[in-house]
């Protein structure tokens, strides 16, 4: 049985969450803000990240993504540590440009390690996920090929909605598909995102306050879950806590004792959706 490693980026939240997986690296997106920039998670956290935005409202942060070098070196260091293939889930590729970066990194190694790459087409916390059960996989004894089909199968049973309190940064920084509709009342309206099967994040609804805006997520989150047999549901937020356990609880009043985790959004998500942003995220878990 080969022995298996997983590389997530650090998009997908795993950070925050108490993870003891030897097996696990994590290749780190940066942040640009204002003249620094920072790696995900290590120089900045979510906490420092949206205590920054509070305080300067006119700050524009953006991310970059690792070079190939970072990746190459990393690879090396598995291969070091005794690992025979690798999976490597990204961010969306329609979001960002690190799964191309995983593909040049793959087609330029020149060690023994074989390369899987996935396209979670999804982001954040409901990214890392895929990380997670790639990890659980592994460690019941499943292959690298076995794990990557497991994947590949599961990425189009998802749901994934975030609330945002505006678009400014969305559109500063060219993340939004359609954003057009939505320019002109950016500041009146409380929009429904939605990350769709392509990996893409575009506009699903406008809500006039947020009140109203969590009222309409819960009702659209319940209508989805009616479908489903199994799922598990995946919460996110910048710096909400009381949104996302508003949301939290509407499910489990149906719902109880749902399978579920909750972690933040991290800075290089954050550098979009920006302060007072939930994400929810539901994956069909059926057979």
């Amino acid at each position: 049985m080969s022995k298996i490693a997983v590389v997530a980026t650090s998009t997908g939240s795993l950070d925050y969450l108490d993870l003891k997986y030897k097996n696990l690296k994590i290749l780190r997106l940066k942040i640009l803000a204002g003249d620094k920039e920072y790696s995900d998670f290590v120089e900045l956290t979510a906490e420092k990240f949206y205590s920054m935005l509070n305080n300067d409202k006119s700050l524009v942060p953006s991310s970059s993504l690792p070079s190939i070098g970072e990746l190459l070196e990393m690879l090396e260091e598995i291969e070091k540590e005794g690992y025979e293939e690798v999976i490597v889930t990204t961010i969306s590729s329609q979001l960002s440009g690190s799964y191309q970066v995983c593909v040049m990194a793959q087609k330029q190694y020149e060690g023994k390690l074989k390369i899987h790459i996935v396209d979670s087409l999804n982001a954040g916390p409901a990214e890392g996920y895929l990380s997670l059960e790639a990890l659980r996989l592994i460690k019941e004894g499943k292959s690298a090929k076995e794990v990557v089909k497991f994947l590949e199968n599961l990425i189009p049973n998802k749901k994934h909605y975030l609330l945002v309190d505006n678009l400014r940064l969305f559109i500063a920084n060219g993340r939004l598909s359609g954003a057009s509709g939505f320019i002109g009342s950016v500041l009146k309206i409380k929009p429904i995102l939605k990350v769709t099967l392509e990996g893409k994040i575009e506009s699903f609804e406008k809500v006039r306050t947020h009140k109203k805006a969590l009222v309409k997520i819960i009702e659209i989150l319940l209508a989805d879950l009616a479908k489903m047999d199994d799922f598990i549901v995946i919460y996110e937020t910048s710096n909400d806590l009381d949104s996302i356990e508003t949301v939290k609880s509407e499910i489990e009043k149906v719902y109880p004792k749902h399978k579920s985790f909750q972690a933040p959004i991290t800075p290089v998500i954050g550098c979009h959706t920006g302060t007072g942003a939930i994400g929810i995220a539901l994956y069909n878990l059926k057979k």
